[in-house]
């Protein structure tokens, strides 16, 4: 399959309100002259950011989490004779770090509905109206990569997209299926944890550039590479998880309780 051309695509992005989503919509449409179909729960952001990104940004509001969504806006599509080219799923939540007991239930519920669940709606209804030699991008991130405490559900669910992802890459032929695996990003996900001033300061200073990093994504996605690591941290835990992978989680959680951060006190 020959590299994946952007412009003037049909794309549907999710999570396009803010974050990774939002810059992935607006490198498309001004790069690329995309039209982006751009899905996220919170109507009066989305019509912000269209608002600041023109008309080619087409809001569509609605919880990813739950299928008859999905199918209603599957049907829509049919109904006004739309063929999508490139899929991004990017919505997604990062639950407080704590604990496996002092996690409620409902966050994993709502962990594995969101980050996991939803991209599998996603694939399942977009993937028959896509045109051959689209893309579908699957964003989870580089704990799945190497499990520590702290994050078993956010782990457990992201887990879930990479292995779901690399699965069905190798089965479908017509349309590159990737999966991005990023460290840190300077997004709004941390808003869930508690924290002071300081601790935010330590988090944004390693965390990579929004901008660099979907442009690294973009750039991956259109040479259709399956497995897309971003960031320092990313790579780092990729590395030493396939070096050592019973060392590696041991190393990272200590790593993160001597990090003085309240925040990785569970």
């Amino acid at each position: 399959m020959k590299r994946l051309d952007y412009k003037n695509k049909i794309a549907i992005v999710t999570g396009a309100s803010s974050g990774i989503g939002k810059e992935i919509a607006r490198t498309l449409i001004e790069k690329y002259g995309c039209t982006v179909y751009a899905i996220a729960r919170n109507e009066n952001r989305l019509n912000g950011v269209k608002a600041e990104l023109g008309e080619k940004y087409i809001p569509y509001s609605m919880d990813v989490a739950i299928k008859e969504n999905w199918l209603s806006f599957s049907d829509f599509l049919k109904n006004s004779r739309i063929c999508v080219d490139i899929l991004i799923n990017c919505a997604g939540i990062l639950p407080k770090f704590a604990t496996f007991e002092n996690t409620d239930i409902e966050e994993y519920e709502k962990a594995l509905s969101i980050n996991y669940l939803a991209q599998v709606y996603a694939c399942k209804l977009i993937l028959p109206i896509m045109n051959k030699g689209g893309a579908i991008v699957n964003v989870a991130s580089a704990s799945a990569l190497c499990p520590f405490s702290l994050v078993s559900g956010y782990t457990a669910s992201k887990s879930a997209s990479y292995h779901f992802t690399q699965s069905i890459a190798r089965e479908i032929k017509d349309v590159s299926v990737s999966c991005v695996l990023c460290g840190f990003v300077k997004t709004d996900i941390m808003k869930n944890q508690e924290m002071n001033e300081k601790e935010a300061k330590l988090i944004r200073l390693f965390s990579a550039d929004c901008k660099k990093t979907v442009g690294k994504i973009l750039r991956r996605v259109k040479r259709r590479k399956k497995r897309i690591v971003t960031g320092l941290d990313g790579h780092f835990m990729s590395f030493l998880y396939r070096l050592f992978p019973n060392f590696a989680p041991k190393f990272i959680s200590w790593f993160l309780r001597k990090s003085g951060l309240d925040l990785f006190k569970g």
